[in-house]
């Protein structure tokens, strides 16, 4: 093992964190004081101008290299300055995903951060990957058992953070634009570029109202005719998790096998209303796609794309919830309705979601545990969930203090070795 390696193994050490990925905005600046008031160092890698315009200049490694070069320009950073611990912003994202592999090629420490798991009051912290990656075991009676020793988590109110969201979103995306004749290596990770993604959004604001109008009949229908409801929930369009944590390259395969089983194997007056993603930016033609699927399966008039009504007003009165790994789905099983997940997320187990397969799903679907649930969430909010959010000041005042704390106390150890992806699938990909 690595010097480097060894340090990290070594609690006693002063403790070095490279940040290589963060959430859009001031958060990790912010974190970076609070860990050096512990007596930490702090640093972190600067891929594009966004970065500078978040982070500043100090304390900074910039890489100007393309994908080929990023791990071996990063294992030298990591050797030549003696860092201890990675932290990064998600595990899926091409630079994220390289720099963890290497990261754990060298014995470091890994600490990814995430949106939470329960929002929006949340944030998540976990030890080498989240979602499918977590360490978290995918078993029911460690649950049980575990909750009964488990105090209930704090939870305070964080308030609205989506306008916060969204103007450090655009603030670090056009700064990063303007910055690319000199970080002319960089590659932003989505499948759509941001400009695109942008437009798209501004188009469903504008005309939200003249847009959903027709899914509001829609709806109405969907939810008033007889027979169980079926509700299917989609990805955000390129979300790497769909591609990385389940057998479906696109939302389009995934739309094509749900209708099919349905058409096969639903009762004849079952409806399935599909629903997108809220931050789908509106650039895939879904309806479409669906319309053409249920035509060609003949169940045309039983299915509908709705992009209109309140998830937590749809959920109670449905059969049963279709996802890939949604956290959506969680939100499903806390309404107590059947879910079905056909990727790889935390919450599938047996009696949080249904394992006989989907086509039994449409007739025999199975009902989540209550007392499962609860013990569930009870243990995933103290392990792996920090009270707060990375956009606004209220959220980083909550979340800040204790993410610094839970780092340098090493307070979110290891589980269980991790069921994830090996090496080869989290190189450096970009959609």
């Amino acid at each position: 093992m690595s010097r480097e390696g060894q340090i990290a193994r070594d609690a006693s050490a002063i403790r070095n964190f490279l940040i290589v990925s963060a959430p859009f905005g001031p958060f990790a600046r912010e974190l970076a004081d609070e860990l050096r008031s512990h007596g930490a160092r702090c640093n972190r890698v600067i891929l594009n101008a966004g970065d500078i315009l978040d982070w500043g200049v100090n304390h900074a490694f910039a890489y100007f290299g393309g994908a080929k070069g990023w791990a071996d320009w990063l294992s030298a950073v990591i050797q030549n300055h003696g860092v201890t611990d990675l932290l990064t912003y998600g595990d899926s994202n091409s630079y994220a995903a390289g720099a963890i592999c290497v990261a754990q090629g060298l014995g470091l420490r890994v600490h990814v951060l995430e949106q939470g798991y329960f929002r929006p009051d949340w944030i998540t912290l976990e030890r080498d990957g989240v979602n499918a990656n977590s360490r978290l075991p995918s078993d029911a009676a460690w649950y049980l058992a575990r909750a009964k020793e488990t105090g209930k988590a704090d939870d305070q109110v964080v308030g609205r953070a989506m306008p916060s969201a969204v103007f450090w979103i655009v603030r670090y995306h056009v700064a990063a634009y303007l910055g690319l004749p000199v970080f002319t290596g960089f590659r932003f990770g989505y499948r759509r570029s941001p400009i695109l993604q942008a437009l798209g959004h501004s188009v469903r604001y504008v005309f939200r109202r003249w847009l959903v109008h027709g899914h509001e009949g829609r709806l109405r229908h969907m939810m008033g005719a007889e027979g169980p409801l079926f509700l299917a929930l989609l990805q955000r369009p390129g979300d790497s998790q769909l591609w990385r944590h389940s057998a479906f390259e696109s939302t389009a395969d995934f739309l094509r096998h749900i209708v099919s089983s349905f058409a096969a194997h639903a009762p004849a007056d079952a409806r399935l209303m599909v629903r997108p993603h809220p931050l789908d930016p509106g650039l895939d033609p879904h309806e479409g796609v669906l319309r053409q699927f249920a035509m060609e399966a003949g169940v045309e008039a039983r299915v509908a794309f709705v992009d209109d009504g309140v998830l937590h007003e749809i959920l109670p009165k449905i059969a049963g919830a279709v996802c890939v790994n949604s956290t959506a789905g969680l939100a499903a099983i806390e309404f107590e309705r059947p879910t079905m997940v056909l990727g790889r997320a935390i919450y599938d187990m047996p009696g949080l979601t249904h394992q006989g397969g989907l086509d039994r799903f449409w007739t025999a679907p199975e009902a989540p545990d209550t007392d499962l649930y609860l013990a569930f969430r009870k243990v995933v909010l103290s392990a792996t969930q920090v009270n707060g959010a990375f956009a606004t000041p209220r959220g980083r005042d909550l979340a800040v203090p204790t993410v610094a704390g839970r780092l340098i106390a090493l307070d979110c150890e290891d589980i269980r070795p991790m069921s994830g992806i090996s090496a080869q699938e989290i190189g450096v990909r970009h959609n």
